[in-house]
Formats: C-alpha cells, structure tokens, sequence
C-alpha cells in the first residue's frame, strides 16, 4: 500500500546528493495522470518534502518492477542512472525484487544489482559512432567544444578548460542556452560541464533538463562524461566522476568493434520515510 488514512506514504533516498520521493504505486492507487502533478507538489522545496523528482513503482510485464520518473517540473523522463540506483535499494529492501533485478523503463529494461548501499546499472549498450563528438557552438563570442550522446536520455557534454573558474550562474546561463536550441537538440538536452583531471578523474557538473538547475549528481551525466573523455583517450576505465555530491564509477566494456557496454556504481542513501498530509497536498503553488 502507498497510501494511508491521513496522506501518501513515501520514502526519500538520494544517489550522491541527487535527490528523489519513491512511492509504491504496483496497486494502481494513485492513476497515472495524476503522476505529474502529484510531482510538482511533493518536490518543492521548503513548503513540501522537496526533490529533484519524483518515481513511482509499478508492476511490469517486461521486468521485476516498473519505474515511472516525473521531474521536478512535473515532466516525464525517460530513465535517470541515480534514480534508478535508488529505486533498486528501495525494491530490494521492501521485497520487491531480487538483489539482481530488471527495471522497466521508458527508456528500456535495466538491470540493476544491490550490494548493501551500492547499487550497479548495467546501461546497455552504445554505438561509438552514435556519439557526435568535437561539436562546436559559439555562444556570445565564445567558442564551446562539445560532444552529444544519448545513454538513456540525451547529454550534451561540454569541455571545460581546468582552469575556468567561472561562477555556476554562468555556466547555468550556457546550459539555458543549448537547451532552448531545439535545431539542434530537438528534444531538449542535459547539459555536463566537464573538467578531466590529470590524474585521469572526471570533474562534472550537471544541468539537468526537467529540473532546470544544477543537480548534486547525475547518473547518466556522469556516464555521458565518462564515456566522451575516454572516446576522445583522455581516461581509462573504471573512470571516476566526481560530481559535487559524490563519486560515480563508470566501467565502459569494449563488446566489439565500435560497441561499448557501459556500467554505473554508485552509492545510495535512505533519507527518511514517512507520509504526506493531506494538508501539504491541498497546498497550491501562489
């Protein structure tokens, strides 16, 4: 049950700061129309539970359980590598699935497997040459070397000089603006900004699409990077992204000739569980 007498029943976890409300929905309790909205009001922050998003979990015919994601914004996406870490802890520890389990999403089947706090994502499979890679954008003067993939969902992955210093509401400025280009990412884009370290580590810092800010972490950012730098030979796997709030690991296995299988570690943390009021609910943004 998701539900009791006086409110909706939650958990909140997050993956190295990235920050989600897990309901169980395998009931049908709450209809999916009502998902979206249901998001924009438990993810606010300050007046009600607060997160980067909210996911639901249903029952799949094609997997252990079924992940419904709704941003912050109230927008459906398509898969996200620290939610779906968390979402395999949460499943695991309430008995949903076994330790090593298939995650139905948009975005396709997922296996994920649970070691304690820890929890892996096989990713899938990328074609290299699907990757757009030395892509430039002259934005006010300045010219941006980027790369664009598509792990699940689309990452634009900008290399940012070591040196640049520049403050976030900058950076955000850039991120606005690929993202509001829609020649060229037509279905919008998560924007990296990446600084490869010379010890071979990745420092990354991620504008997500949906939330439409910095997150803490991002799972899938953090395998776009990864995956971008080592296509360019500038690291080696397991590859280390270090996003301001924690440390992702990404294994790219080479399948073949031009195919990469690609795998993310990372920790996950039980905040709290609880229920929302019926009073929090009712609240309606001014």
């Amino acid at each position: 049950m998701n539900t009791s007498g006086e409110g909706i029943l939650f958990t909140k976890m997050h993956g190295n700061g990235n920050d989600f409300l897990i309901i169980d929905n395998r009931l049908g309790e709450i209809p999916g129309h009502e998902l979206p909205d249901l998001a924009l009001r438990l993810c606010r922050r300050r007046t009600s539970i607060g997160g980067d998003g909210l996911m639901a979990v249903e029952r799949s015919d094609r997997g252990d359980i079924r992940m419904r994601l709704f941003n912050c914004d109230g927008s459906e996406g398509e898969m996200c590598g620290n939610g779906a870490r968390c979402l395999a802890r949460y499943a695991f520890e309430k008995g949903m699935a076994p330790a090593r389990m298939t995650i139905d999403t948009l975005a396709g089947p997922v296996v994920a497997e649970v070691e304690g706090v820890f929890a892996t994502l096989d990713m899938g499979v990328l074609e290299t040459a699907s990757a757009l890679r030395g892509q430039v954008l002259i934005l006010s003067g300045e010219r941006l070397v980027y790369s664009q993939l598509n792990v699940g969902v689309p990452h634009t992955v900008i290399f940012q000089d070591p040196g640049d210093e520049r403050a976030e509401m900058d950076l955000a400025r850039i991120a606005r603006a690929f993202q509001s280009d829609r020649e060229r990412f037509p279905q919008g884009t998560n924007v990296n900004f990446m600084k490869i370290r010379t010890t071979g580590e990745i420092d990354l810092r991620t504008y997500e699409r949906g939330v439409n800010d910095f997150t803490m972490s991002c799972g899938t950012g953090s395998t776009a990077g990864a995956v971008a730098a080592w296509l360019e030979g500038k690291v080696s796997t397991p590859v280390e992204v270090r996003n301001p709030g924690g440390v992702n690991t990404v294994l790219i296995d080479e399948e073949g000739p031009g195919r990469v299988r690609l795998f993310l570690k990372g920790q996950t943390t039980a905040v709290a569980e609880g229920v929302v009021s019926g009073e929090c609910l009712q609240i309606r943004e001014p």
